[in-house]
């Protein structure tokens, strides 16, 4: 093998331009490549990061085109009248699954019921609150009727009324917003 100075060079300058430029270009990519036009790419699953602006969590939703109305995981269920008439629910939620989660309890007001069609067959009446949660930069607020979602790997479901004008769904992909930089703290409200 022959050795020449040139060409060193030239191998060393070949090496930066095949291995280094392309993760540059990734970097500077990465947030454009969490947006579809107006709206966010997600995968089938995502973090969730905060709920409510009041605490931090890590639970998986599911995120579900086919469903109608978002779903939280919520435990201990209690209707409670205020002395103005007003229906609050309060309930419990986790801030993560497992051993290490804290459990939080929640007092909201409860928005409307909607029915919905257990796998069962029965149909269910839920309440319906409204709450703030992130995904990584993306933060929104929006509607979830609360039951017991224990039997399920994922504590939060995102339906369509989240994901209308907010997402462009990869099933084949999972937990596409980790890695997408925050943008000025978008706030979207559906």
């Amino acid at each position: 093998m022959l050795y020449s100075p040139k060409l060193r060079f030239t191998g060393v300058t070949l090496f930066f331009a095949l291995v280094l430029i392309p993760f540059q270009l990734q970097a500077g990519n990465s947030l454009e490549q969490c947006r579809i036009g107006d709206r966010y790419l997600f995968g089938h699953h995502e973090n969730v990061t905060r709920i409510d602006h009041q605490f931090d969590t890590q639970l998986t939703a599911l995120i579900d085109s086919g469903s109608t109305t978002s779903s939280m995981d919520a435990r201990d269920i209690t209707i409670k009248l205020r002395s103005n008439g007003a229906l609050w629910v309060q309930f419990k939620i986790l801030s993560q699954r497992g051993e290490s989660g804290r459990e939080i309890t929640l007092f909201k007001p409860i928005k409307h019921y909607i029915l919905v069609q257990s796998h069962a067959g029965e149909p269910q009446k839920r309440p319906v609150i409204e709450a703030t949660f992130e995904l990584g930069s993306v933060k929104t607020t929006t509607e979830f009727s609360l039951t017991s979602r224990s039997r399920f790997p994922q504590s939060i479901l995102l339906g369509r009324n989240t994901l209308d004008n907010l997402a462009v769904i990869d099933t084949s992909q999972k937990y596409l917003l980790n890695g997408c930089q925050p943008n000025g703290g978008i706030a979207l409200r559906h």
